[in-house]
């Protein structure tokens, strides 16, 4: 078990899944707290430490699972039996290993489509939902990172490899070679190929792409801590990999008719999404909004990360719904 650092009043806990992954569970807060679960993006992110500071530790008992083969699970950046059902499966298995009747599930990103997808399966446990900057798993969401706009000057994959499949369109073909590369190219390739991907991701997230010691890496000068950090972004963008082709597992006809069924068992739900967010255009809150009548929509100025104004707005929605 790998020695992991615990936060003050913060415990670890390992779920043993039966066809053997090992998800990593951070747990703060009292045991006798509103329960909240915390789902992360990516596919394949893993927890932050900053997810704790929308709580009150002193009265909500958070649940931060890594998902399969992300963060801290283990195997890292496994693929094996890595799908959406597995992963909802493993939130239910976690539920009643921590003898939770009834959770919150505050969730971004990809995490929103999770939540969606966990609560229109498991309506009685779920309490209420805080969902920010929701994906929608269609296939625009997907090759919106791909697309000429989002790239700017970057390609995500060498022109080489996407001249290939001209015929499926421009973002498209960086999809195929981009998954291609991760999953089958050499080691070099796939670093390269990861810290493109971050730099096309960091640029829609932050409006400055990710930049890189290439002069290093070249050199073969490149220190511990840089080759473990290109190690996680292998792993964590050979998962998204796998998940974005398939349309996560869900698609956005699926995952809208999850959010009419959280709608007709009349669960909790705040929406909340940037004005300016990029990556996940505001519409996908409205769709939302649509699909589930008692939903709150709150426009926040902003993109998005859930940092600043965002970040505040969880911090509120969550006391709101655990009052």
């Amino acid at each position: 078990m790998p020695n992991t650092p615990s936060p003050p009043s913060g415990e670890v806990f390992w779920l043993r899944t039966p066809d053997a992954h090992r998800l990593h569970v951070r747990l703060l807060g009292p045991p006798g707290g509103t329960p909240w679960l915390v789902l992360h993006g990516g596919p394949g992110s893993g927890c932050a430490p900053s997810m704790a500071d929308w709580f009150d530790l002193a009265r909500h008992r958070v649940v931060l699972p890594d998902q399969r083969g992300a963060g801290r699970s283990r195997p890292a950046g496994s693929l094996r039996r890595n799908t959406t059902g597995a992963l909802l499966d493993d939130l239910e298995r976690l539920r009643r290993a921590l003898g939770i009747e009834r959770w919150h599930v505050a969730a971004g990103s990809w995490g929103a489509a999770l939540a969606l997808a966990y609560a229109a399966r498991h309506a009685p446990h779920v309490a209420g939902l805080v969902l920010r900057g929701s994906f929608l798993t269609g296939r625009d969401d997907i090759l919106r990172l791909f697309s000429a706009r989002a790239r700017g000057a970057s390609m995500l994959a060498p022109r080489a490899h996407a001249a290939a499949h001209t015929r499926l369109g421009a973002a498209q073909a960086q999809l195929l070679a981009t998954v291609q590369l991760l999953q089958n190219g050499t080691p070099v390739q796939q670093r390269d190929t990861a810290w493109r991907w971050r730099r096309v991701e960091s640029g829609l997230l932050t409006g400055r792409p990710a930049r890189r010691s290439d002069g290093a890496d070249r050199a073969g000068a490149r220190s511990l801590a840089a080759r473990r950090a290109e190690r996680a972004l292998c792993r964590k963008y050979r998962i998204q990999a796998r998940y974005l082709p398939r349309r996560c597992g869900l698609g956005k006809a699926a995952l809208l008719r999850a959010a009419a069924a959280v709608g007709a068992q009349g669960i909790p739900v705040t929406l909340l999404h940037g004005t300016r967010d990029r990556v996940c255009p505001p519409r996908n809150a409205e769709r939302l909004r649509r699909a589930i009548p008692q939903a709150e929509l709150w426009r926040i100025a902003g993109g998005h990360l859930a940092q600043g104004a965002m970040a505040e707005a969880l911090g509120r929605a969550i006391r709101r719904q655990s009052a």
